[in-house]
């Protein structure tokens, strides 16, 4: 009776800490050196475009993860990335992000989805914050590095991504890092 008892604690001590481990799923990413928590319910939205890219016989899905994170009461900040895939393949995958469009220099969309299965668009993915009490908004888009999407399974994604976002006012750059994993819903 009493080696019952024991293995039946042993079994349900087991149970419960593999519980408390699936909950344990880091839902901060940094902006600036600040800490945001992925807001619970739409923390990360994969916005899809209805309509496919077409370059040379191959359609591209478009994909846009937009992460959303407080701090406290009044903090916000927003992270997108906008991310192409070759039709066929999976989201989750590396992005290497294309920075070669700017206010000097045209790259056409062409050129960078030629080479590649999977692409983020780095002048269309963006990060903005605001400080509602301090009245701050800081606002930068074409990110450097890659972003990882990595699938666990049903809508449950990690978001991985350690740079720096170009600062709108171009005088600076906003670093961002970020490996979160939370439930993925889909925009309209």
């Amino acid at each position: 009776m009493l080696s019952s008892l024991a293995m039946l604690t042993l079994l349900v001590t087991l149970s419960c800490s593999g519980d408390s481990d699936s909950n344990n799923s880091p839902t901060t990413f940094s902006v600036n050196g600040e800490n945001y928590t992925l807001l619970s319910s739409e923390g990360i939205v994969n916005l899809v475009s209805p309509n496919a890219y077409e370059l040379d016989g191959n359609s591209y899905n478009r994909n846009t993860f937009v992460i959303n994170g407080t701090k406290g009461l009044t903090d916000v900040a927003t992270v997108t990335f906008d991310l192409f895939v070759k039709n066929g393949e999976s989201i989750a995958g590396v992005y290497q992000i294309s920075t070669d469009q700017d206010e000097d220099t045209f790259t056409s969309i062409d050129n960078i989805l030629g080479s590649d299965v999977r692409v983020c668009i780095g002048w269309t993915s963006l990060i903005a914050t605001t400080k509602i009490a301090t009245q701050e908004i800081e606002s930068g888009n074409a990110p450097t590095g890659t972003v990882q999407i990595i699938s666990n399974g049903g809508n449950i994604y990690t978001i991985k991504f350690n740079g720096n976002f170009k600062n709108i006012n171009q005088t600076s750059n906003i670093p961002v890092n970020m490996d979160i994993t939370g439930t993925v819903s889909n925009g309209l």
